[in-house]
């Protein structure tokens, strides 16, 4: 026992280095605090030329490209018009359109978006 207490008591004799945040000094922190911001500022950078120099430009892309497609569809549209009378031609009646599995909308037949201009008037189809 008396082998156990004076080894004990060389360990407590010998200084130890303390670990705690305020032996390792407010430099160490500071410079990580000044690297993380640099870093964000960075980063920050970074991001905003990719949104103005790869995003803009892809979205003017992409936007120009619809407008043609949207204008070629129109001009197809107004082809239709012009041959069958200045009305749009029926679609096929498939069996498979148009299916209500539980009966009609309480509206009635169309759907809540109808547009008369572009979908079919279902009303008309039922009486039919």
């Amino acid at each position: 026992m008396s082998m156990l207490a004076a080894r004990r008591a060389a360990l407590r004799a010998v200084p130890r280095a303390r670990n705690l945040s305020a032996a390792a000094g407010k430099s160490t922190y500071r410079q990580e605090l000044d690297a993380t911001v640099h870093h964000a500022a960075e980063t920050t950078e970074l991001w905003r030329k990719i949104s103005y120099f790869v995003c803009l430009p892809a979205i003017a892309v992409c936007a120009l490209w619809v407008r043609n497609v949207e204008a070629e569809h129109e001009a197809h549209e107004a082809h239709l018009l012009e041959a069958n009378g200045g009305k749009l031609p029926e679609p096929p009646a498939y069996e498979y359109l148009n299916r209500r599995a539980g009966g009609p909308f309480p509206w009635g037949n169309n759907t809540l978006f109808f547009n008369a201009k572009v979908n079919k008037d279902m009303e008309q189809s039922a009486d039919e």
